[in-house]
Protein backbone atom coordinates (compact mmCIF):
# COMPACT_ATOMS: atom_id res chain seq x y z
CA UNK A 1 0.00 0.00 0.00
CA UNK A 2 1.43 3.30 -0.86
CA UNK A 3 1.99 6.54 1.33
CA UNK A 4 -0.69 8.45 -0.83
CA UNK A 5 -3.97 5.35 0.48
CA UNK A 6 -2.38 4.81 3.47
CA UNK A 7 -2.81 8.31 4.76
CA UNK A 8 -6.22 8.39 2.83
CA UNK A 9 -7.55 5.62 4.88
CA UNK A 10 -6.25 6.78 8.25
CA UNK A 11 -7.76 10.15 7.56
CA UNK A 12 -11.23 8.32 7.85
CA UNK A 13 -10.06 6.01 10.70
CA UNK A 14 -9.31 8.89 12.75
CA UNK A 15 -12.49 10.51 12.14
CA UNK A 16 -14.04 7.23 13.00
CA UNK A 17 -12.58 7.60 16.27
CA UNK A 18 -13.02 11.23 16.77
CA UNK A 19 -17.50 10.52 16.16
CA UNK A 20 -17.19 8.01 18.53
CA UNK A 21 -15.31 9.30 21.37
CA UNK A 22 -17.52 12.31 21.05
CA UNK A 23 -20.68 10.62 21.43
CA UNK A 24 -18.97 8.54 24.22
CA UNK A 25 -18.21 12.06 25.73
CA UNK A 26 -22.03 13.50 25.35
CA UNK A 27 -23.38 10.68 27.22
CA UNK A 28 -20.68 11.02 29.63
CA UNK A 29 -21.51 14.95 30.12
CA UNK A 30 -25.45 13.87 30.69
CA UNK A 31 -24.97 11.16 32.94
CA UNK A 32 -22.62 13.88 34.97
CA UNK A 33 -19.43 11.03 34.65
CA UNK A 34 -16.39 13.69 34.63
CA UNK A 35 -13.76 11.17 33.78
CA UNK A 36 -15.56 9.71 31.10
CA UNK A 37 -16.24 13.15 29.81
CA UNK A 38 -12.08 14.17 30.17
CA UNK A 39 -11.12 10.80 28.59
CA UNK A 40 -13.23 10.83 26.02
CA UNK A 41 -12.39 14.63 24.87
CA UNK A 42 -8.64 13.85 25.56
CA UNK A 43 -8.84 10.90 22.81
CA UNK A 44 -11.13 13.24 20.64
CA UNK A 45 -8.13 15.68 20.24
CA UNK A 46 -5.44 13.94 19.48
CA UNK A 47 -8.12 11.81 16.96
CA UNK A 48 -8.23 14.83 15.32
CA UNK A 49 -4.37 16.60 15.34
CA UNK A 50 -3.76 12.63 14.15
CA UNK A 51 -6.27 13.06 11.24
CA UNK A 52 -5.11 16.91 10.29
CA UNK A 53 -1.15 14.97 10.00
CA UNK A 54 -2.36 12.44 7.85
CA UNK A 55 -4.75 14.98 5.83
CA UNK A 56 -1.03 16.93 5.01
CA UNK A 57 0.34 13.70 4.35
CA UNK A 58 -2.28 12.79 1.73
CA UNK A 59 -2.03 16.16 0.40
CA UNK A 60 1.77 16.31 -0.04
CA UNK A 61 1.60 12.80 -1.71
CA UNK A 62 -1.55 13.68 -3.95
CA UNK A 63 0.14 16.74 -5.02
CA UNK A 64 3.47 15.52 -5.84
CA UNK A 65 5.26 15.95 -9.21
Amino acid sequence: MDKKRAAFLSIFLFIAVNVVSLSNAIEGYYGHEDERVYAAVTVALVSTILATAAFFIWKKAEYKK
